[in-house]
């Protein structure tokens, strides 16, 4: 019975809960301001348009994957990563800066 209370405790995995949804429609939101499709953005990017779409339904990306996205957009990841911020409301959940290995 501790483990099933355990279980209970621990947050959702990122892709339930609402905040992903915000970060995939980023995603959509910088590639349409460049104006291209996705058959179009995946020639950019060098991937498939199914690759585009599945990204932009909420398919699991790394970070370096979405960095790729962002430079197919003219952009870099600090912008988008401000924009997710700001849509957010640019609250701070986790752990303090100060508890990191250099604080």
């Amino acid at each position: 019975m501790a483990t099933a209370k355990k279980a209970a405790r621990r947050p959702a995995k990122s892709i339930h809960r609402p905040e992903n949804q915000v970060v995939i429609e980023l995603l959509r939101a910088f590639r349409e301001r460049t104006g291209m499709n996705q058959v179009q953005f995946a020639e950019a990017l060098g991937r498939t348009q199914s690759y585009v779409s599945a990204a932009e339904r909420g398919a699991k990306m790394d970070t370096l994957q979405i960095r790729d996205w962002c430079h197919a957009c003219g952009s870099d990841l600090v912008a988008w990563a401000t924009e997710v911020e700001k849509a957010l409301g640019g609250g701070r959940k986790g752990p303090s800066r100060k508890s990191g290995p250099n604080g």
